[in-house]
C-alpha cells in the first residue's frame, strides 16, 4: 500500500468525521441526561470522572436502561434460541441426513455465540444502550487471538465513523482507537510500528498514548482466486494517524461489524432514536426537578426573616444554636417575633403532577406502554386479548424487523460463516455440500403474530359450533394435525414434545390395525355365535 492510498484514506477518514459534527453535537446532548458514561462527542473527561452534575431527575437513564434490556429480550434472548438454521432448499429439509446436521450446527452456533471468553452478553448490552439513546449501535464480530473462538467488542459511537454502499447498508467503518505505545505493540508487534510509537517505547515512555484508524471497507481491487487476507472481500488497514504510516494491512470475509439502527431517513447514514424524541422533555424534566428540589429545600428549611437591628449577634441557624434578640425592639415590634420564617407559597404538589406527566411522556417515548401491552389478564376477553396484541404489532413489528436484519442476522451469519471456517461443525452431508442455508429469527413479536393466529382459530372454532352440531362435515375444511402442530409452536412448547410425523402416521396405522382386529374378533365370534345356534336348532 503505497503512502497515496494511505493519505486518500486519511483524507476520507477526516471528511467522515466533518461531517459528523451536527450529529456529535445532538448526541452530546442526549448523553449528558441519558447516557452520562457515553458523553464524550464533544467534550473529553478524566478517567473516573463525575458525569451526572446536571442530572436532576433519572427517569431518562431508567427509560434507555428499560428499552434496551427489553431489545435484549425480544431481539436475542438469552434463555430461547433466537435463530434456525435451514436449507435454502425446502425440500432438503425433510431430508432427517441435512436435519441433524442443521441441528447441531445451530447448537455450535448458539453455544459460540454465549460462551462466557466471547463475551457477547456485556457488549451487546452496551450496543443495545446506544441504539436505544443514539439510534446508531455497532458490534464488531471477529475471532479471538488464539483463533481458537469467538470475541465481540462493542465499538463506542463517538469514535466510529460509517458508509453506506449503493444499497442504503452499512459497508464502511473506520474506527478510531487511541492507544498507548505498549497496547500497540502487543497488538501489532513492534517492526511494525511508526519511529514516534517506537520511540516512545525505547525512550521509557510505554504509556504515551497515540491515535490510529482502524479502516474496513470494500476491497476495490483483488484477485478472487486468491483465498490471502489481502484479496478477501473487506479490507482492513490500520494507520498511525499522526506519522501517515501504515501498520497493518489484512481482510474479511464478511463484513464485521453489526450496525443496528432504530430508525433511518433518506440521506442519512446514522439513525434516529427514541432518545432523540425524549430530548425536549428529558431537559425539561431536569429544569423541574431543580425547581422542585429547590422549593422543598426552602418548604423544609424556610428563609428567616428577622428586623436589621433586632438581633444582638447573627442569628445561629445550626442545631442547637442560640439566637440572642434586644428585648426593648421586640417591644417596638407590637409583640411580634423578632425572628420568623418566611411564609413560602410554593405549591409543590402541581410542580409534581407536571413532573409526573413529563415522566409518562418519556417512557412512551421509550415504548414502555407499548411493550407492557400484551399482557392477559383473567377480565379480559379474546376480542380484547387479541386488539391489544395487534396493536403490539402494529406499533413496535417493524422496529424490531429492521433490527431482526440489522443485528441479529450478521451476528448469527458471521458466527456461523466463522465456524465452518475454523472447521467446528462435522462434514456437511452430500446432499447439502455447495448448498446455501438461511437464517430464520424468532423473536416475541413474531409469537404475538403467531398467538393471534392461535386466538383467530379459537374464535373460528367458537363462532361454528352451533353449525357444526348440525352439520359436523364442517369440521372437514380444517387440518386438525396442522392446528395442533402449529399452537404448540406458536405457544412455545418444545419441539422434543411433538412426535415426528412419521411416527404419528405409524402410530395411527397400529391403532386402525388393532380396531381392525378388534372388529375382525367381533365378527367371528358373531360368526361362530349364529353357526352354533343353527346348529343347536337344526339338532
Amino acid at each position: 500500500m503505497d503512502e497515496s492510498r494511505t493519505t486518500d484514506l486519511l483524507d476520507r477518514y477526516r471528511r467522515l468525521k466533518d461531517d459528523r459534527r451536527v450529529w456529535d453535537a445532538h448526541w452530546q446532548d442526549i448523553a449528558e441526561v441519558m447516557l452520562p458514561q457515553r458523553a464524550d462527542f464533544t467534550t473529553t473527561h478524566a478517567p473516573g470522572a463525575k458525569r451526572t452534575d446536571t442530572i436532576f431527575d433519572g427517569t431518562p437513564l431508567l427509560a434507555v436502561r428499560g428499552l434496551a434490556a427489553s431489545i435484549d429480550g425480544m431481539v436475542k434472548p438469552k434463555t430461547t434460541r433466537w435463530f434456525s438454521i435451514k436449507a435454502s432448499d425446502a425440500e432438503l429439509n425433510e431430508d432427517d441426513t441435512v436435519k441433524a446436521w442443521l441441528e447441531r450446527a445451530e447448537a455450535a452456533t448458539f453455544a459460540a455465540i454465549y460462551d462466557r471468553r466471547a463475551g457477547f452478553v456485556q457488549r451487546s448490552g452496551e450496543v443495545d444502550s446506544d441504539l436505544a439513546a443514539f439510534g446508531t449501535g455497532a458490534l464488531l464480530i471477529s475471532e479471538n487471538r488464539t483463533l481458537d473462538g469467538l470475541s465481540f467488542r462493542s465499538v463506542p459511537l463517538h469514535g466510529l465513523y460509517l458508509a453506506e454502499g449503493e444499497a442504503g447498508d452499512i459497508d464502511t467503518a473506520f474506527i478510531r482507537l487511541e492507544l498507548t505505545a505498549r497496547q500497540a505493540a502487543q497488538r501489532w508487534s513492534r517492526e511494525r510500528l511508526s519511529d514516534p510509537v517506537r520511540d516512545a517505547l525505547g525512550g521509557n515512555r510505554p504509556d504515551q498514548r497515540f491515535e490510529f484508524v482502524h479502516a474496513i471497507l470494500p476491497r476495490a481491487e483483488r484477485d478472487p482466486r486468491r483465498r490471502d487476507n489481502r484479496n478477501l472481500p473487506f479490507a482492513s488497514i490500520v494507520v498511525d494517524v499522526a506519522a501517515a504510516h501504515l501498520v497493518s494491512e489484512s481482510g474479511f470475509h464478511e463484513f464485521p461489524l453489526a450496525v443496528p439502527r432504530w430508525d433511518t431517513r433518506t440521506g442519512e447514514v446514522y439513525g434516529r432514536s427514541p432518545g432523540m424524541l425524549a430530548l425536549p422533555d428529558a431537559l425539561t424534566l431536569q429544569q423541574m426537578g431543580k425547581t422542585i428540589l429547590k422549593a422543598g429545600q426552602k418548604a423544609v428549611d424556610p428563609p428567616i426573616i428577622a428586623p436589621n437591628d433586632g438581633l444582638i449577634k447573627s442569628a445561629q441557624l445550626f442545631p442547637g444554636g442560640v439566637v440572642t434578640y434586644d428585648a426593648r425592639n421586640a417591644v417596638k415590634l407590637g409583640g411580634r417575633k423578632p425572628v420568623d420564617t418566611l411564609d413560602i407559597t410554593g405549591n409543590i404538589p402541581i410542580g409534581r403532577e407536571m413532573q409526573q406527566d413529563v415522566r409518562e411522556q418519556i417512557f412512551a417515548a421509550f415504548f414502555r406502554n407499548v411493550l407492557n401491552l400484551p399482557v392477559d389478564r383473567p377480565t379480559m376477553t379474546a376480542t380484547e386479548v387479541i386488539e391489544r396484541k395487534e396493536e403490539f404489532v402494529r406499533t413496535i413489528g417493524p422496529v424490531f424487523g429492521r433490527l431482526e436484519n440489522d443485528y441479529a442476522g450478521p451476528v448469527a451469519e458471521r458466527v456461523f460463516a466463522i465456524l465452518l471456517r475454523l472447521g467446528r461443525f462435522p462434514p456437511p452431508p452430500p446432499v447439502l455440500q455447495g448448498r446455501e442455508v438461511r437464517f430464520e429469527y424468532a423473536n416475541p413479536v413474531q409469537k404475538v403474530r403467531q398467538q393471534i393466529e392461535t386466538l383467530g382459530a379459537m374464535r373460528t372454532v367458537e363462532m361454528i359450533a352451533p353449525f357444526v352440531q348440525a352439520s359436523p362435515e364442517i369440521m372437514d375444511n380444517f387440518d386438525a394435525d396442522a392446528i395442533a402442530r402449529d399452537a404448540g409452536e406458536f405457544n412455545g412448547m418444545p419441539q422434543r414434545w411433538l412426535r415426528k410425523r412419521g411416527d404419528v402416521e405409524a402410530l395411527r396405522a397400529v391403532r386402525i390395525r388393532a380396531l381392525q382386529g378388534e372388529e375382525e374378533k367381533m365378527d367371528a365370534e358373531r360368526f361362530i355365535d349364529a353357526t352354533t345356534k343353527v346348529a343347536q336348532a337344526q339338532g
